[in-house]
């Protein structure tokens, strides 16, 4: 047992060690599910219940809805311990402080209204207080119209309350009912205790769609996250908010609260250099890049890499596609959204490909989201050819459960093909074993969120520098071949149709074809007697697949060179050597324990 045990431990440091590359900084983050992160747990699956209402009706009620990805922070001389939130969608990192009313005096507790960050839909002032954008996050409803000079008149179902942080503050009591988070449970930060903090002497101002908001005051400290540190890092310590934990956004610099909140109002709009940005000024990335692995869909944990790419995480090739800006129309020259072009969805078994449309539309990659979110018209399509029945009583489509190796939804990035199994994208209800939900929902707008559903089949690479993200099809191993990024993402090439990019709404169309001229045709028609796209990898070559780029076009060999073959021969050869002396110093050292 005791030998068990150092044998395990060898395997954990060993993985430390593969992630230790200079110009590489890799972590790990927890995934949990929920209705709000209090409740959440990484062993909860999104899933439709049928409830008894008090009338005599029932009801069908989605549970679980929201995933999390959290991750612990160390700040301070006193490294005092810190949970937050992951998010993509925003770019500012915020604790909650110790002196934060809405925490209750200890112990165990149920949260409030507004306690957790499982935003539905985030909503960032900009400009001024009365101009707002909405962004998609958790479950998106329609957008606000953008007029000059006011709200417009979208007829939104969400409303945005003006208020300015001071107002806030004069405004906010909270009694003993409203005091109901247990902040001992995620930490606190008391910036007191810390001789190396330094307060900016500036409000921060974050309010959300859901009710909840975080106010409080800038400044900067060392943060440590994964065992990195990073120096005198820009945060924003909430002395007031009714969320349970804070975020680290690691977004794009145009989306920050001082660009974009009440600084903007106030006529002192600026950027400062956030968490990824930081890490390139500190010498620990070469460049503001980072890979995000989510693994299968019932795994607990998963992976980013900032200034790296793990080439073991994906099969086929990296294909790079450009940002586009969404919100140019309403007066924003720079992209503040991971935006980029979807250029078809089709659906795929062994027996058929069939293309639902060529239509381009806007795709939000969202890791705040869970579920998929798209146009009305695109859902009953895909409905309609999956036959699922809609259901009025629960709003909801109704259709069969999926096995692993029953299809998939297929989603075209101006060329490069993901691969989403049906079974990923369809919902078990409490009810029925053989009766499913189409997790699939109206986004209100002509855009697409493509949440947690998606993501985990996909390696993401997110390129703040250069406005790009390059994606594959993910591939589930706990192998690591980890290649620092320097300049351009190693081992991509720009799609096909990289320059045909979204630029303006159109109607959707129907049919067309997204598979005959995709990047990765070759590896579409060579998958797949049965097997998911995602066991090309380990069914085929162990070298990784290499492609060229000509005149904005890309080719994917068959087969990869003869030097790449090597390469990954004297690659695995290193890691299996490494792995044999760590287990022999494991071994030897339990023996003399013994």
């Amino acid at each position: 047992m005791k030998l068990l045990s150092l044998l395990s431990l060898g395997f954990l440091a060993s993985n430390v060690i593969a992630k230790n590359i200079a110009g590489v900084q890799g972590f790990n983050f927890d995934i949990s599910r929920g209705d709000d992160y209090l409740s959440s747990h990484k062993d909860k699956r999104t899933r439709f219940v049928k409830r008894d209402s008090p009338d005599g009706t029932i009801q069908t009620t989605l549970e679980n809805e929201k995933s999390f990805y959290s991750v612990s922070l160390l700040i301070g001389d006193h490294t005092e311990n810190v949970t937050v939130l992951i998010d993509t969608g925003s770019s500012d990192l915020w604790v909650t402080g110790s002196n934060n009313p809405y925490c209750s005096s200890g112990g165990s507790s149920s949260s409030s209204s507004g306690s957790s960050n499982s935003n539905k839909f985030r909503s960032l002032d900009f400009l001024n207080e009365n101009v707002n954008v909405t962004l998609g996050h958790r479950r998106p409803i329609a957008q606000k119209d953008i007029g000059e000079g006011g709200n417009g008149g979208g007829g939104s179902p969400f409303q945005t309350q003006s208020a300015s942080a001071s107002n806030l503050a004069s405004q906010t009591q909270v009694d003993s009912s409203q005091a109901t988070i247990d902040c001992s449970e995620y930490g606190t930060f008391d910036v007191e205790s810390s001789s190396t903090f330094k307060s900016n002497n500036t409000e921060f101002y974050i309010v959300y769609g859901d009710g909840s908001f975080a106010y409080g005051t800038w400044g900067h400290d060392d943060v440590t996250v994964g065992g990195t540190k990073v120096s005198s890092l820009s945060f924003a310590v909430a002395n007031e908010t009714n969320s349970t934990v804070g975020v680290l956004g690691i977004g794009l610099e145009g989306l920050e609260t001082t660009s974009s909140g009440s600084s903007a109002s106030s006529g002192n709009s600026y950027t400062y250099p956030n968490f990824p940005s930081k890490l390139v000024q500190d010498g620990l990335i070469n460049k503001r890049v980072y890979s995000l692995f989510l693994d299968s869909s019932d795994a607990d944990s998963g992976t980013i890499l900032f200034g790296g790419v793990d080439h073991s995480k994906y099969s086929g090739t990296l294909i790079t596609v450009p940002l586009i800006n969404t919100l140019e129309s309403r007066g924003f020259s720079e992209i503040l959204k991971l935006e980029i072009t979807l250029s078809g969805i089709g659906l795929e078994n062994d027996d058929n490909q069939e293309t639902i449309t060529t239509t381009q539309i806007p795709a939000l990659l969202d890791s705040g989201t869970t579920l998929t979110y798209m146009p009305s018209s695109v859902i009953s399509q895909i409905a309609s050819k999956l036959n699922a029945d809609y259901s009025r009583t629960s709003g909801y489509y109704i259709t069969k459960c999926y096995g692993s190796n029953d299809g998939y939804i297929v989603y075209d990035f101006q060329g490069k093909l993901i691969r989403v199994p049906l079974q990923d994208i369809v919902l078990q209800t409490s009810s029925s074993s053989s009766q499913c939900v189409l997790g699939l929902f109206d986004s209100g707008d002509d855009s697409i969120i493509l949440g947690d559903s998606f993501l985990r089949s996909a390696y993401v690479v997110y390129n703040l520098d250069d406005l790009e993200i390059s994606l594959a099809q993910a591939e589930y191993t706990d192998d690591s071949d980890i290649e620092v990024v320097s300049d351009s993402v190693p081992s991509a090439s720009r799609a096909a149709a990289y320059s045909s990019s979204w630029s303006s709404q159109a109607s959707l169309s129907t049919g067309g074809d997204i598979f005959t001229n995709s990047d990765d045709s070759q590896i579409a028609s060579s998958g797949s007697s049965g097997g998911s796209p995602r066991s090309s990898r380990s069914s085929g070559s162990n070298s990784r697949s290499t492609s060229t780029s000509s005149s904005g076009s890309s080719s994917s060999g068959s087969s990869s060179s003869s030097n790449s073959d090597k390469s990954s021969d004297a690659s695995i050869l290193m890691n299996s050597l490494w792995s044999f002396v760590s287990v022999s110093m494991v071994l030897t050292f339990g023996l003399i324990c013994l």
